[in-house]
């Protein structure tokens, strides 16, 4: 770590990788703010449109809650994923199973959206907890994986032997492990700010949730940087400073609201919006930190 001023100055290379453990603790922890948060709402919360702009409040927690329904039961599994629907043009393969969630609860009511939650949510997260170790150090084309599921093609797709990530692939538990609960994670976000509600935030929780999210944009912009450094500073609880690069001192930082940087690095908003809206703020080398901000999207969430 480095110091910026009073700022401490993280270098993403030194972030620690998601544990299995820590994986389903966290898992549980955003589950149960994230169903605190729906138990705030008011009836009309419920159809107030979002940054995902397909969906509405309700709409969200429809999607939720059929995502955790399907690590439930492995019938509910199949049924959504095996075939899957079909992909509308540009669509991934996830996206249509997501309208699918959403279509199957279009009569639910919140309340009932809410009780789902309460019962598929922990045995969805036990049942990621219990896959064995050798299954989720499998790694697959994430291609075919996200553009072209069809019924047991993951077992085609599957690249051996274990080890580190390489290019157009992905191991099975960062889906299970980090991608599921970071979902979760992003749609308490666009709840929280189509509703006015406060994000809970706190240093150990969300704190690590950015932190890792930091780690997957470090190595989006890897080669976008071309040798260059640059910081993201994100105020307040859950936030932190992680600079990414070679040098001990970052050529540019760019400050922007915790929230706000998962909109942009999530796709819900393009950089030109960002800085239209006056939403960032940079210091430093402004071409660097342009670099970054317009290559630092899509994250998966």
């Amino acid at each position: 770590m480095e110091t910026k001023g009073q700022r401490i100055v993280q270098n993403v290379e030194d972030i620690p990788p998601l544990g299995h453990q820590e994986a389903g603790e966290m898992a549980r922890v955003e589950l149960e703010r994230f169903i605190a948060l729906l138990e705030t709402l008011a009836e009309d919360d419920w159809l107030k449109p979002t940054y995902c702009t397909l969906w509405n409040v309700r709409q969200i927690v429809s999607h939720q809650a059929g995502a955790y329904a399907g690590f439930a039961s492995g019938a509910e599994f199949r049924r959504q994923w095996g075939p899957p629907p079909q992909p509308k043009p540009g669509q991934m393969t996830v996206d249509a199973v997501n309208d699918r969630q959403v279509a199957d609860r279009a009569q639910a009511t919140p309340a009932e959206l809410i009780a789902e939650l309460r019962q598929v949510g922990s045995r969805a997260i036990a049942n990621r907890q219990q896959i064995p170790a050798f299954i989720r150090g499998l790694r697959f084309d994430a291609e075919a994986f996200l553009y072209g599921w069809r019924p047991f093609d993951i077992l085609r797709a599957l690249r051996w032997p274990y080890g580190a990530i390489t290019a157009g692939t992905m191991r099975l538990d960062y889906i299970t492990d980090l991608i599921y609960t970071r979902d979760t994670w992003m749609h308490r976000m666009d709840i929280c700010q189509a509703t006015g509600r406060e994000m809970i935030l706190t240093d150990d929780h969300d704190g690590r949730m950015m932190a890792l999210v930091m780690r997957d944009l470090a190595d989006l912009l890897r080669d976008a940087l071309n040798g260059q450094t640059v910081a993201y500073d994100i105020p307040g609880p859950g936030g932190g400073c992680w600079k990414m690069g070679p040098a001990s001192t970052p050529a540019a930082t760019i400050q922007i609201d915790l929230l706000y940087f998962n909109v942009l690095a999530s796709g819900r908003m393009t950089p030109a919006e960002a800085r239209a809206q006056g939403l960032v703020s940079i210091s430093g080398n402004v071409e660097a930190a342009n670099l970054a901000l317009d290559h630092m999207s899509p994250l998966p969430y």
